[in-house]
């Protein structure tokens, strides 16, 4: 213990168990996997210590995921409690998503970090669009039928384990638009986090290190003490938050998340 507080300093500490608060709470009140808060944070945290440059993104990207499995399980399980889990609509994601996290876990780490890190800038930045504006943007009123129904998921399952985004993150604004129910969309989120987080996890704890100078607590490309430090909080606060969920005004956590990400995107864009 001792060796890891001098590894990760008090205030990076402190950093993360705030950072896993805020995972809890957008992941029970909104479906969101914590991945879209912990990367850029994570980013930072592994900059500071001198991890080589073209490590820092995908430790960031593995930890992330790591985080989001253990953060979400609790929030799926409130959510399948108070039966907000549209089980017709997870049958009909789930073979896309898996084909498309398993195609981002195939073709993620052949891509350019800096390439990776702007994806993700403009995904964080077009999230914060999309929740800002809300019901006034939409694609459809119809949901989508038929072989094309399964392009959305398997984007957000590509997208979701290549940029260590959770899947509920990108699932729920796509759902909404096709003008599907946010409430029905934030439950069936919380349990595609999972989905994606899981084999996400397994791959990125098997990933042979491509450099020796790495925290001493990586297996793979995930810091073990981040993933609890972020993770531990966050089981707490997900089962209350998902129990809220059904009574916070929703457009006030969309604004709020909407301004949240659009600050993330910036920082990461101008980040050196």
């Amino acid at each position: 213990m001792a060796h890891l507080l001098t590894l990760y300093p008090l205030t990076t500490c402190l950093i993360l168990s705030a950072t896993g608060i805020m995972i809890g709470l957008l992941g029970g009140l909104l479906g969101v996997g914590g991945g879209i808060i912990a990367v850029p944070v994570l980013l930072e945290v592994f900059g500071s210590l001198d991890v080589p440059a073209q490590q820092i993104m995908p430790l960031s990207v593995g930890t992330a995921q790591a985080s989001v499995l253990v953060a979400s399980i609790t929030a799926a399980h409130a959510h399948w409690q108070a039966g907000t889990i549209d089980g017709a609509l997870v049958r009909q994601w789930l073979p896309g998503l898996l084909l498309g996290t398993a195609c981002g876990l195939v073709l993620g780490p052949f891509a350019p970090a800096k390439l990776l890190t702007m994806a993700f800038a403009i995904v964080a930045g077009s999230l914060g669009v999309k929740m800002a504006l809300g019901p006034l943007l939409v694609l459809s009123r119809h949901p989508l039928r038929g072989p094309i129904a399964q392009i959305p998921p398997s984007l957000v399952g590509a997208l979701a384990s290549a940029l260590g985004v959770g899947g509920g993150t990108l699932s729920t604004p796509t759902l909404a638009l096709f003008s599907y129910p946010v409430q029905r969309a934030i439950g069936a989120g919380a349990l595609f986090n999972v989905v994606v987080a899981l084999p996400a996890t397994i791959a990125f704890l098997s990933m042979t290190p491509q450099t020796a100078n790495r925290p001493a607590d990586a297996v793979g490309d995930v810091a073990l003490f981040c993933v609890a430090a972020l993770s531990l909080p966050a089981l707490f606060v997900a089962p209350m938050a998902a129990r809220w969920s059904t009574r916070v005004p929703i457009m006030l956590l969309r604004q709020g998340f909407a301004l949240c990400l659009c600050a993330i995107a910036v920082r990461i864009v101008m980040r050196p």
